[in-house]
């Protein structure tokens, strides 16, 4: 596997240079750049840009909500992780409604935040056991429908996607299960996303809960 390129944008110093030392055991991840806020993050992508970026929300100058919204306008080949001391329901919507691929809470161990790397870099997504709960909460205990993510036809094979999708299964678990390759997931993926108007495979999430596909 190639080396995944990381970018860490937090405002807290010590929280950096913790993260930095904990990455550096991996050979197969790469920081390439370093920043204190939006701005200055963005200064740096003129030079090089990031697989993935781990992205703080409270931050001076230009926090992690308008950070992400730039990103996915300017730079939609970088994919977002969040990384929060809380886990806002309102905030985590909103995000995932700019184009986040996931959230991290601070206090996650490393164990977690490499888990949520790779499944970022290879899925397009990533949940653990804590923030995805909040926002399906979140989801099922509002009834409005977001007026983009209004009911659509999926096919049924794109159904079964996308329950899977939800069910945190990989592509290559999803391609097992449906008896499918790996490049028909990830075309159904694109119809789904395409279909329900959302910005990633974490908007087609809030889309099948929304409409009724989450149990």
């Amino acid at each position: 596997m190639s080396q995944i390129k990381i970018a860490i944008v937090d405002d807290h110093s010590i929280f950096i240079k913790g993260l930095r030392t904990l990455l550096k055991k991996y050979n197969t991840i790469k920081i390439i750049m370093e920043a204190e806020n939006g701005m200055d993050f963005i200064e740096k992508l003129k030079i090089d840009v990031p697989d993935i970026v781990l992205l703080d929300v409270d931050m001076p100058k230009m926090d992690g909500i308008a950070t992400t919204a730039y990103l996915t306008k300017q730079y939609p080949n970088i994919r977002v992780i969040i990384l929060t001391h809380h886990n806002s329901e309102e905030i985590m919507l909103h995000l995932i409604e700019l184009g986040a691929r996931g959230f991290l809470l601070k206090n996650n161990g490393i164990e977690t935040i490499i888990d949520a790397i790779f499944s970022v870099k290879e899925n397009g997504y990533f949940f653990n056991d804590k923030v995805p709960r909040a926002i399906v909460k979140e989801l099922m205990t509002n009834k409005k429908i977001i007026p983009r993510f209004a009911k659509v036809n999926l096919t049924s094979r794109e159904s079964n996607v996308l329950q899977l999708i939800v069910k945190e299964k990989s592509n290559i678990e999803i391609g097992e299960e449906l008896f499918i390759d790996t490049k028909t997931v990830e075309t159904h993926k694109k119809n789904i996303i395409k279909k329900t108007g959302a910005k990633n495979i974490i908007g087609a999430v809030m889309y099948a809960v929304k409409n009724g596909l989450v149990e």
